[in-house]
């Protein structure tokens, strides 16, 4: 179903986890979302270029206790970031930082900034993942600004009110766009049955369907 869903406003984007992946619990996992464990506001991906920018969560099965799903704006945060801690926002839009992944048959890597902005100056994109942020190198004065930003951004996606949380039900599926939300999740039993499929797709080609659905509108 959720293929279905992510080929009517475009194309699948295929990855190591495949082209349709299985969010639950398993025996031996290679992702923290594969175990019960609460995971804080995260894009996905970060370590691919370009990132997957649409992602696709199918509910099938939430009978576990806890599992709840969060979302934080990204480009919000950023922007109160920018407005209460400038310096700190500068440098996490300046400083590229590596994000890594790997197993027995990946090894993804890629720099970035966490923020990155337009010519203009205008938000554009968020990479966050303390999972797979690797480890910085530069000058000690690089190092103390760097995380001393990160810190600050890291506090204020943790910020009360910032989140929405709701629980996804059967049925549901939550679209997003990985470059400006943040999504997170609660702990939950893992003898519990918590069960989402989740796909990738990307904004290009969301962009050229709702073009043809104008152009084809206009024409009539």
């Amino acid at each position: 179903m959720v293929l279905d869903v992510a080929e009517t406003f475009g194309f699948v984007r295929r990855t190591n986890y495949g082209e349709l992946f299985e969010v639950r619990v398993e025996a031996d996992p290679n992702n923290l979302a594969f175990t019960g464990a609460p995971i804080d506001p995260h894009t996905d991906n970060p370590y691919r270029d370009p990132v997957p920018t649409v992602q696709l969560l199918h509910c099938l099965r939430n009978e576990a206790s806890g599992g709840d799903s969060g979302l934080v704006d990204g480009f919000h945060a950023a922007a109160l970031l920018r407005r209460e801690a400038p310096q700190a926002f500068d440098v996490l839009t300046r400083v590229p930082v590596e994000f890594a992944f790997g197993d027995a048959r990946t090894e993804l890597r890629a720099q970035r900034p966490l923020i990155d902005v337009d010519p203009l100056g205008r938000i554009r994109e968020i990479r966050y993942n303390n999972r797979s942020l690797g480890t910085l190198h530069g000058s000690a004065r690089v190092l103390e600004e760097f995380y001393a930003a990160y810190r600050l951004f890291g506090e204020l996606l943790l910020r009360p009110g910032l989140r929405l949380d709701f629980r996804l039900t059967p049925g549901d599926c939550l679209v997003f766009d990985n470059t400006r939300l943040l999504h997170a999740r609660t702990a939950f039993a893992e003898s519990g049955r918590r069960h989402l499929q989740g796909a990738y797709a990307d904004l290009d080609g969301l962009g050229s369907t709702l073009a043809v659905l104008r152009r084809e509108g206009a024409a009539a």
